[in-house]
């Protein structure tokens, strides 16, 4: 459950392009407008880019993968790609309307709404958590929000509990985790270090993070991620549940390794990430975010220096809320974003830090060690994520 970290070492991703244009739909499950006519940093993806990224799209699929869901959205140009199955027992096709648990990109929207708060005067950076929730921890509650937002707390994460799956492994989906219970987890264990000592990858950062936001503001956190993220930006697919249900049209999420057949487990409460891990979306959706944050439409532009760069005296790529990735995999650029995984699925999105391209890749399976499946699956995966962020790009 913990987003695939060091697989996302081996992949970031994106590169060039600028912002969207009404999409027309294909039969074969791939959605596209015109390349624009003017010139942009980047090129447009042509026939052939875009045969090629449903090429790699039906490859993961014939890897074993149930669905894969993929948005690239360059220049004035959006190409939508689905391939495979909503649903494995009514044999249901993947559309680009489905809906997914994007897993850990939440935290780049909870980041975001910090960074906003922050601006707005209603808390600082340098505040510490007891200050906000007083006698919730028993370890570390001087943390800071910045400590929080980089995952530099030292505070433990509630998910290496076993405690917390254990009603899910039981069959029990719907169990409801409170946000105090999922702290109350965590702070049952020491701390792991002292607050700003080092970088540690713990859900329980955002956890906080939601129930600051939600004291500060007194709404709650779904509400506010609709009203200053979701809403403006026209996310109409994007919501943050906390129970079991989903919104139709949405894609079924399969787990591997726990039986010889893929495990429907969709079901498996929201409850359970909150804060961290429950926003729901499509990869056009998070595609749309992740371009307008890189733009400096969602936090300022003066703030997006520090959120996109990483503590200098920390052995990371990780900043406030967003991963940052300069010519790795793919080579073709410099980007900022987030991968993430839950039961059932795996994702990752990312934008150039310019604002001009930006793609997601959706599947809804994930295997041990939240990869999307065998080695096969892997490279695929991979290599779907390098077309995506690089097909009609130029290098810089």
């Amino acid at each position: 459950m913990n987003p695939s970290s060091l697989r996302l070492r081996a992949l970031p991703f994106l590169l060039a392009g600028s912002v969207l244009a009404a999409c027309s739909s294909a039969d074969d499950g791939t959605a596209l407008s015109p390349p624009a006519a003017a010139a942009s940093p980047s090129a447009a993806l042509d026939a052939a880019d875009i045969a090629d990224l449903e090429l790699r799209a039906e490859r993961v699929v014939a890897a074993g993968v149930p669905g894969v869901s993929v948005a690239v959205i360059a220049g004035e140009q959006t190409v939508l790609v689905s391939r495979g199955l909503a649903e494995r027992a009514t044999g249901e096709p993947l559309t680009s309307d489905h809906r997914f648990r994007v897993a850990s990109m939440a935290k780049s929207l909870l980041a975001s709404i910090v960074l906003q708060l922050v601006e707005e005067g209603r808390l600082s950076l340098g505040d510490r958590v007891d200050q906000w929730l007083p006698g919730m921890l028993h370890h570390n509650g001087d943390a800071s929000i910045e400590n929080l937002l980089r995952l530099e707390s030292g505070i433990f994460n509630f998910e290496e509990d076993e405690r917390h799956m254990a009603p899910y492994r039981a069959g029990d989906f719907s169990h409801y985790w409170s946000p105090e219970e999922l702290v109350a987890l965590a702070d049952s264990h020491p701390a792991v270090f002292p607050p700003g000592a080092r970088f540690h990858y713990s859900n329980t950062n955002y956890v906080l993070l939601a129930l600051i936001i939600e004291k500060i503001t007194g709404a709650s956190l779904a509400e506010v991620v609709r009203q200053r993220i979701t809403d403006p930006l026209g996310m109409s697919g994007s919501s943050m549940p906390t129970g079991s249900a989903l919104q139709a049209p949405y894609a079924h999420g399969y787990q591997l390794g726990l039986g010889p057949e893929p495990v429907d487990v969709t079901a498996i409460s929201a409850s359970s990430v909150f804060g961290n891990g429950n926003l729901v979306a499509t990869a056009h959706d998070v595609a749309l975010f992740y371009g307008a944050l890189a733009r400096g439409e969602v936090v300022s532009a003066a703030q997006l220096p520090a959120m996109f760069t990483p503590s200098p005296a920390m052995d990371t790529q990780y900043g406030m809320g967003v991963w940052r990735f300069d010519h790795e995999l793919p080579t073709c650029g410099r980007f900022v974003g987030h991968d993430g995984a839950v039961p059932g699925y795996d994702v990752t999105a990312f934008s150039n830090l310019e604002g001009t391209r930006q793609y997601a890749v959706l599947v809804n399976v994930l295997a041990p060690g939240d990869v999307v499946g065998d080695e096969v699956a892997q490279a695929a995966f991979r290599e779907l994520v390098e077309a995506a962020g690089c097909n009609g790009a130029e290098g810089e």
